[in-house]
């Protein structure tokens, strides 16, 4: 809970402090937008919870108009929460998000749909090393490595001043709900014993473009 009160703090902080999008006014010149490399992230990304790690961050891209985005991201999940030792968790996620909602403030927009999916990677040698001890090899048809997921979701974006350079800008604060393959697979072979809710994570986080 402290995680997501600080998350939550760090981006309203940032939200307040970053002045708006204002129109340029009489007589200035406009900064001049450099063009951007094709291998240079556009957006940073910081997220708290969601099955990538306790706290998680990376960079991004958006394409088509920034209708569909792209995150690498590394996650961390301290020993205390991970068992025999601390865990590093590589997430590779996709995000579309179909359409936008202007808001009255014409800097800040509502996206309320999202979804996407993810496989994130935890190289681990002690992962779940105890269950290859009890049983005979193949008992377990899963990675205990490789997950992949899918996720629905909602955004809420303020623009920003370009940057000096002519880049736009842009601060958001979203949420995820998901699950992965080998949740699905326990809800459905355990109806009695699992609901759906004991099958979902909630991620929340936000995102720079910059």
């Amino acid at each position: 809970m402290r995680i997501f009160l600080l998350l939550g703090g760090f981006f309203s902080s940032m939200i307040t402090a970053l002045p708006a999008t204002a129109q340029v006014p009489a007589g200035t010149a406009a900064p001049t937008r450099l063009v951007r490399r094709w291998y240079v992230p556009q957006h940073a990304v910081l997220q708290a919870a969601g099955g990538i790690g306790m706290v998680s961050g990376g960079v991004g891209y958006g394409l088509f108009r920034k209708r569909l985005e792209v995150d690498a991201l590394a996650g961390y999940v301290p020993r205390r929460y991970a068992g025999r030792e601390a865990l590093g968790i590589f997430t590779f996620k996709t995000t579309y998000t179909p359409y936008t909602i202007p808001l009255r403030n014409a800097a800040w927009r509502l996206h309320p749909l999202s979804f996407g999916g993810l496989v994130n990677y935890t190289p681990s040698r002690t992962l779940n090393r105890s269950r290859d001890e009890k049983y005979y090899d193949g008992y377990y048809w899963w990675s205990s490595t490789v997950r992949f997921g899918a996720f629905v979701g909602g955004r809420v974006a303020r623009q920003l001043k370009p940057s000096s350079n002519g880049q736009p800008r842009e601060v958001s604060l979203y949420y995820e709900l998901g699950t992965n393959d080998l949740y699905v697979v326990s809800l459905a072979t355990n109806l009695s014993g699992l609901k759906v809710t004991d099958v979902l994570t909630l991620g929340v986080g936000g995102k720079f473009a910059f």
